[in-house]
């Protein structure tokens, strides 16, 4: 028995490496979102190498993390301008109705883009999961995307409300930017993109040579 749990195989230590694997590829994450411009490209590796940990095809987190990266800087740059865009729309005009309208009439249209900018991220919320190892163009990875996400709405509503949770943690608790910040960085951007690759894969059957 004691030499059981020694073993590199045993249940323990298979889940205290996927808990330092993922850690690690947080902090990949969390470096390479720091330029700003480059969060959907670092998203977009992130998830890649998280479903190569599911496959069990990693040759290590950040070999694997740079190899992501550079496989589609291009496309990815681009995936991230277009959900930039949309992002600053949809919060723009939150805000420009919050703080020039009152009232029921604010009320129910504040109420209606919300829902509106919600479909959008569903519709949109496997962009970036699926991009690390597509062919296709950025406007062919949308198409599939909008296409995907209204074969499986509910999984579309969990992985962009996954997305989400940062930016909700951080808009409603007034402590979140002493602890969110640090939480994402050390392990949370690794496991949301672990958790949204396993609702995906799971959901479209991916298999590892898809």
């Amino acid at each position: 028995m004691a030499g059981g749990i020694f073993r590199q195989d045993n249940p323990y230590n298979t889940v205290m490496n996927r808990i330092g694997d993922i850690a690690m590829l947080s902090v990949a994450w969390f470096v390479c979102c720091l330029p700003v411009v480059t969060i959907g490209v670092s998203t977009a590796a992130a998830c890649e190498v998280a479903r190569e940990m599911q496959e069990d095809r990693d040759n290590g987190i950040f070999k694997g993390f740079w190899r992501a990266i550079k496989r589609r800087f291009g496309t990815g740059m681009l995936l991230t301008l277009f959900l930039g865009v949309l992002i600053a729309l949809g919060a723009f005009d939150l805000w420009w109705i919050s703080r020039s309208m009152a009232g029921d009439m604010a009320s129910v249209l504040y109420g209606v883009t919300l829902a509106v900018f919600i479909i959008v991220a569903m519709l949109f919320a496997f962009l970036l999961p699926l991009s690390g190892r597509s062919k296709l163009s950025a406007g062919e990875q949308i198409k599939q995307s909008a296409k995907l996400a209204t074969m499986k709405p509910f999984i579309a509503l969990v992985v962009a409300a996954i997305y989400a949770l940062p930016i909700v943690l951080l808009a409603t608790l007034p402590s979140a930017v002493m602890w969110v910040p640090l939480v994402w960085c050390i392990f949370g951007g690794g496991a949301s993109a672990w958790a949204q690759m396993w609702l995906i894969r799971r959901a479209f059957d991916l298999q590892p040579q898809d």
